[in-house]
C-alpha cells in the first residue's frame, strides 16, 4: 500500500492510500478523521464522487462517535471503579495486602494492592489483561493452523503488540501481532481480528481477493466489524 496522500472531498479533507484493492474503502475513525483506501489508477475527481456519495453516512457515523467520545470518562483506578474483560463491566473491588494480584469473581475484579496505589492498581490490571490476552488470542489462533497449513501457509504465531490505532496486523510469515487491548471487546470481536489477519496471510492487502475470502470464511464479518469499530479505540 502506498504512502497516504490527502484529498479534498465533500466531507473535507481525507487520509488516501492507494493499494492493489478493486473498489474504494471509507473509514470513519472514532476522532472524525477519514480515511480512503483506493485502487492506484482510480481517478481523484471519482473518488471525491463517491465520497459525496456517502455523505450522510459520514456524517451519522462522526456523530455518533462525538456523542460517543462526550459520554466517555477517563478511566479510574479506585474500588467503584468499572473496567472490561471480553466485552464486560466489571467493577473494581480493591484491599490492601501482600502478594498483590488481580482475580474476577463474579462481576468484580478483586484487587490486592500492596500499596492501593492508583498507578499500582493500574499496573496489575495491565498485567493481568496482557496474561489473559496471550491465554484468549493463542487458544483461538491455533483453531487456524490446520487451515493454514492445508493452504501452504506458516502456521499463524501470536505477537503482543501495543497499536495505539489498530487492534491486528500480520507479516506473511506467520507472525500475527495482536493489540493486547482487545481482549477488552467481546470474543466475537477478537475472533473477527483473528479472522481478518489469518487472510492477510494469504493476501496481505485489502484487496478484492482479501475482501473475497473473509466473506468466505467469516460471512457475517461487516455486522461484527461494525460492533468493534463501535468501542473505544484500542
Amino acid at each position: 500500500m502506498s504512502d497516504a496522500e490527502t484529498i479534498d472531498t465533500p466531507a473535507g479533507r481525507c487520509a488516501l492510500r492507494r493499494s492493489n484493492r478493486g473498489t474504494l474503502a471509507i473509514s470513519v475513525l472514532p476522532d472524525s478523521r477519514i480515511e480512503l483506501a483506493a485502487p492506484h489508477d482510480a481517478d481523484s475527481a471519482a473518488i471525491s464522487a463517491k465520497v459525496g456519495k456517502r455523505l450522510r453516512w459520514i456524517v451519522s457515523q462522526q456523530r455518533r462517535f462525538a456523542e460517543m467520545n462526550e459520554a466517555r470518562s477517563p478511566l479510574r483506578f479506585v474500588s467503584g471503579a468499572t473496567h472490561r474483560y471480553l466485552g464486560r463491566q466489571y467493577r473494581l473491588k480493591v484491599r490492601r495486602g501482600d502478594p498483590s494480584g488481580v482475580r474476577l469473581a463474579g462481576a468484580h475484579f478483586l484487587v490486592t494492592a500492596r500499596t492501593g496505589d492508583p498507578g499500582e492498581i493500574e499496573e496489575l490490571l495491565v498485567s493481568w489483561r496482557r496474561a489473559r490476552a496471550t491465554e484468549q488470542f493463542s487458544k483461538r489462533l491455533a483453531l487456524w493452523n490446520i487451515w493454514c497449513r492445508e493452504r501452504g501457509l506458516p502456521e499463524p504465531r501470536l505477537r503482543l503488540l501495543r497499536m495505539p490505532k489498530r487492534w491486528g496486523s500480520s507479516h506473511r510469515d506467520g507472525r500475527v501481532y495482536l493489540n493486547p487491548d482487545l481482549v477488552k471487546t467481546p470474543s466475537i470481536c477478537i475472533d473477527y481480528v483473528i479472522v481478518h489477519e489469518v487472510c492477510h496471510l494469504k493476501h496481505p492487502q485489502h484487496d478484492a481477493a482479501f475482501y473475497r475470502l473473509l466473506d468466505q470464511v467469516l460471512p457475517d464479518w461487516r455486522r461484527t466489524k461494525m460492533r468493534l469499530e463501535s468501542l473505544p479505540e484500542p
